[in-house]
């Protein structure tokens, strides 16, 4: 997909020659419009970048890297537009791809032993739609064994936030979204099961998406190890709004969504259960940025999405239990060389996730109960979710995408049955960081997290927002509007 020039935001040419600095504030269509017109060489963008991920290599988020065909790809860009050439519309912005997404030259192990050397044949569909429009990989972000858990693995260590490197960065995106925060890249590719591009994106104040995944997957599953099949989709992440449009109109071939105003625009906030039991300092961060919707001519209603959610979550552990009949498709079909019996056995050193692993093992075919869960019952949520948006006539829903700030980085290095401290109780990690995100999964629908600003102690909060399945450009453009009103946080 070509872009015309006037697509994007018009910048000046520096007087002088942009620092590192300045270049490492950009977004990404700010980027692209200086190397389209002349106002930075791709090479310099992506050395800045390079120096950049020097500087931050403590935090973790990268796994593998080739800095010499990053540079040289940044050469023939350049040497492209010096003659003339129309550049497509990604020209030179640098990006970072999840380690469980392949990307020819580049391992692909999804945090796993067993496939450090998995070097795929091609890129994945969502990678090459990139490729195809002029961006270049910079490398694979880190992420937790097999996508289980909060934190990073044994194999490749845990990934640190950049607002505060004791504290997670969430997962299991982590290495995409610190790395976007970092300003180690503009922009990267996560997957998201039940809340992987959403909470990391929240942990670390940057926007994520999830596309619709009904009534079919916009983004193509094929070259992406798989987790759970029925609610697995790759999801684009950035700095603004705008930035993940952009990824996202390239990968489905659509035009550029614009911004919406926000005046007679009708946002439902369901405060039970989403708005209930927060952390004081997200209920107020969360808060304030509601008021400034509002301020811009947002009209907030309240709705009551709980029975909704609840047999949402219920159907979410049945669809979560296809993982590893998925996984070992995947396996037998691209990476035959490595059986399941080899990854569960070289899993590096979490207990509770090679017993995950062993257990659903040997569950062979669909059961009964998930064939009317994947069929009836997720369809009934689904016409149940939509009715709520009918009955209120909303065109989107809002709430903390995470009800509490990042936690500490365990001493243990695998969080899966960690419990935490919440409101004074003792609580599961997991499933307190995933309450309010996994319900959209179920209805297949797009989400979005959106910065809405920083704690006392000056850690990330998210917003989320969701809408109809199919509705992408519609939420994406309501975003944006939503970003304008809210304001953007600083950098770590």
């Amino acid at each position: 997909m070509m872009l015309a020039a006037n697509s994007f935001s018009e910048f000046a040419l520096p007087a002088t020659a942009a620092t590192e600095d300045q270049i490492l504030m950009l977004d990404c269509i700010g980027l692209l419009a200086l190397i389209r017109n002349g106002g930075l060489r791709a090479e310099q963008v992506c050395e800045t970048f390079l120096h950049q991920y020097q500087r931050q290599r403590s935090l973790n988020v990268i796994t593998s890297i080739n800095q010499a065909n990053v540079l040289l790809r940044a050469r023939d860009i350049d040497k492209a537009r010096d003659r003339g050439t129309t550049l497509p519309a990604l020209a030179g912005l640098p990006i970072l791809i999840k380690d469980n997404i392949d990307a020819v030259g580049l391992p692909t192990s999804a945090g796993m032993a067993a496939l450090k050397k998995n070097y795929p044949r091609a890129d994945a569909p969502v990678v090459a739609r990139l490729v195809q429009n002029g961006a270049i990989i910079m490398g694979k972000a880190n992420m937790p064994e097999y996508g289980l858990g909060l934190t990073s693995n044994p194999t490749f260590g845990v990934v640190h936030n950049p607002y505060n490197p004791a504290m997670i960065a969430g997962g299991t995106s982590a290495g995409p979204a610190a790395a976007i925060a970092a300003r180690i890249v503009p922009a990267a590719l996560g997957t998201d099961t039940g809340g992987s591009v959403r909470i990391p994106a929240a942990f670390c104040g940057v926007v994520g998406f999830r596309p619709s995944i009904y009534p079919r997957k916009l983004y193509s599953q094929q070259g992406v190890v798989p987790f759970a099949l029925n609610l697995d989709t790759v999801g684009p992440m950035g700095r603004s709004v705008a930035d993940v449009a952009l990824l996202h109109a390239m990968i489905v071939s659509q035009s550029l969504v614009r911004p919406v105003s926000l005046k007679n625009t009708r946002i439902g906030v369901p405060k039970l259960p989403c708005w209930d039991d927060l952390d004081p300092d997200v209920a107020l961060v969360a808060k304030a940025a509601l008021a400034r919707l509002r301020d811009h001519g947002a009209e907030l209603t309240e709705i009551d999405l709980r029975e909704v959610q609840d047999s949402a979550w219920q159907l979410f552990f049945t669809l979560h239990s296809t993982s590893i009949e998925d996984l070992e498709e995947f396996l037998r079909t691209e990476v035959p060389s490595v059986s399941l019996r080899d990854l569960i056995e070289q899993t590096a050193g979490c207990n509770s996730l090679r017993a995950v692993l062993k257990e659903r093992r040997g569950v062979t075919g669909p059961t009964p109960d998930l064939l009317d869960a994947r069929g009836a019952r997720r369809d009934s949520i689904r016409v149940a979710y939509r009715a709520v948006f009918r009955k209120h006539g909303i065109q989107a829903v809002a709430f903390p995408t995470v009800v509490l700030p990042p936690p500490p980085i365990p001493a243990e290095n695998c969080s899966l049955s960690e419990t935490i401290q919440f409101n004074g109780r003792t609580v599961s990690e997991s499933l307190t960081i995933m309450r309010n995100t996994v319900p959209t999964a179920v209805y297949g629908a797009p989400a979005l997290n959106v910065p809405a600003g920083l704690t006392s102690q000056g850690l990330p909060v998210g917003l989320e927002f969701d809408g109809l399945p199919g509705n992408d450009g519609a939420l994406l453009a309501l975003g944006m509007a939503a970003e304008a009103a809210i304001g953007r946080i600083r950098a770590p």
